[in-house]
């Protein structure tokens, strides 16, 4: 009896043998058929077997042989299937590619069938770039191969050369490369006409270029978040407005000083009008420095709008606040200093045109002339802006630019007259035609040598004017020089 249990436990064990060695010659062959099915296709043979077993093959002879551990048939089929899947896709699949999750296998899937389908990638996104070129037409082992991307690619590539063809022949450029090209085009260089020595430019060596680039002008280039303004500096206030323009005091950020940003109010879309509003920036640039003349830093044009960078002033002498030379002795010093700031001037052949006292400005006890922007050459070839009417003499009505230099003296003398006055002159009347005509009302409180030097300063006649130099050496300014006031 114990003899007939062994023999049945013996029948048994062989049986379970025989079911482990089928499911390893079906692993085996599902292995073998995952890596010899799709490749007749591109006529390709990869021998499984080989003098030098790879490490692929030594994994399908391990799991072969290994007996140690019994196995369950169901579950061992379900990760005999689930690892034959990833090694296969392993092979096949590329980093181009992305592999979808297997599907489930059917219960009732034969194993001895050769025609196993691998499950397939999805198709890589057509590009118009081929790697047909990398392929060597003359391998007759892979014409298949050449002839099935030639299918998947040549309706698409025939489309993409026919399109580049036609921008080709319509030499076409789109319009973001050319404002990109524009952008990082530097601007043309000006003559400065303020400049005696000034260096002539016979043609804008990138003037083809900039033929090509209508309505991508530098000064048009802006809005696009990249502000100079914005960027560089932090506005604080504003403390001035004229006709044309706004003033700000900002901080500049890098250096942590204070100046004055001066900008146009309206956009300058026209060449000829960005040149006219430049002509402060070149007369400032020309004159350089001195002590009696607002600083001059920088400019540049931003959303076709112009700015440019001051120096920062304590105020000016503006009617619209409280009048600043109470006594002679304040006003001999203004006037003083700004006719050194004339004499400099017109020693450089430019003339201001523009004296008032909203030009006249204040940094710690210094006085000084700024805003030339009606500023021209005393040799009358640039265009000659008047200023106010308030200030200007009678042959700059009548329209006779003969002494500009001497219009400059009288606008000086009408201005601190104004500002010894209290009072702002008229625009038109009696009162103004009388100024124009040499008849001063007498001030009270002043001496007879200021008045005269004011009445002998707005004379009809330009050449009975003093120049700047003669009244800079006035002896007037001698006797307050000897009383201890600063000039």
């Amino acid at each position: 009896m114990k003899r007939k249990t062994l023999g049945k436990g013996n029948r048994s064990s062989a049986y379970t043998k025989r079911q482990r060695k089928n499911f390893n010659i079906m692993v085996k062959g599902s292995l073998a058929n995952h890596l010899t099915v799709q490749l007749d296709q591109v006529s390709l043979n990869l021998p499984l077997q080989s003098a030098k077993p790879s490490r692929f093959q030594m994994l399908i002879e391990s799991e072969a042989h290994s007996e140690s551990v019994p196995l369950d048939f169901d579950h061992e089929a379900d990760a005999a299937d689930e690892k034959d899947f990833i090694l296969s896709q392993d092979f096949f699949c590329t980093p181009d590619y992305i592999t979808p999750e297997m599907p489930a296998m059917q219960n009732n899937l034969d194993w001895n069938k050769e025609n196993i389908q691998c499950p397939k990638s999805p198709e890589k996104i057509k590009t118009g770039r081929s790697k047909r070129q990398k392929i060597d037409a003359t391998n007759t082992g892979h014409k298949e191969l050449l002839e099935l991307a030639n299918d998947s690619f040549g309706t698409y590539e025939r489309k993409t050369e026919k399109s580049v063809d036609m921008k080709k022949n319509q030499s076409y450029v789109s319009q973001s490369a050319v404002a990109l090209r524009c952008r990082v085009m530097p601007p043309p260089c000006l003559k400065n006409p303020y400049l005696k020595d000034a260096a002539e430019f016979d043609a804008d060596p990138l003037g083809n270029q900039r033929s090509k680039c209508a309505g991508f002008s530098p000064a048009g280039i802006g809005g696009d978040g990249l502000s100079r303004y914005r960027t560089d500096f932090h506005e604080i206030e504003k403390i001035g407005s004229g006709n044309f323009s706004h003033v700000f005091k900002a901080l500049k950020r890098i250096d942590g000083c204070m100046y004055a940003v001066k900008h146009s109010m309206r956009q300058l879309h026209q060449d000829t009008e960005r040149r006219k509003a430049l002509m402060e920036v070149q007369a400032l640039a020309a004159l350089g420095t001195h002590e009696n003349i607002v600083g001059y830093y920088s400019s540049w044009f931003e959303n076709e709008q112009l700015y440019i960078q001051l120096e920062l002033c304590d105020h000016s002498l503006s009617m619209n606040k409280p009048p600043k030379l109470s006594t002679e002795g304040e006003a001999l010093k203004a006037m003083h200093q700004i006719a050194k700031a004339l004499q400099f001037i017109h020693e450089r052949g430019i003339a201001h045109l523009d004296v008032k006292p909203e030009n006249i400005y204040v940094k710690s006890g210094v006085y000084k002339l700024g805003d030339f922007g009606c500023a021209t050459l005393l040799n009358k070839t640039l265009p000659i802006e008047e200023g106010d009417a308030r200030y200007m003499p009678q042959e700059i009505l009548n329209d006779n630019y003969d002494h500009l230099d001497k219009v400059d003296i009288f606008s000086l003398g009408a201005a601190i007259y104004e500002l010894v006055r209290g009072s702002s002159l008229p625009e038109s009347g009696p009162h103004f035609l009388n100024l124009r005509e040499g008849k001063l009302p007498l001030l009270p409180s002043h001496s007879l040598p200021f008045q005269n030097l004011l009445k002998v300063m707005m004379d009809p006649d330009p050449v009975r004017r003093p120049s700047a130099k003669e009244l800079v050496e006035n002896p007037i300014f001698n006797r307050l020089q000897r009383s201890g006031s600063s000039m």
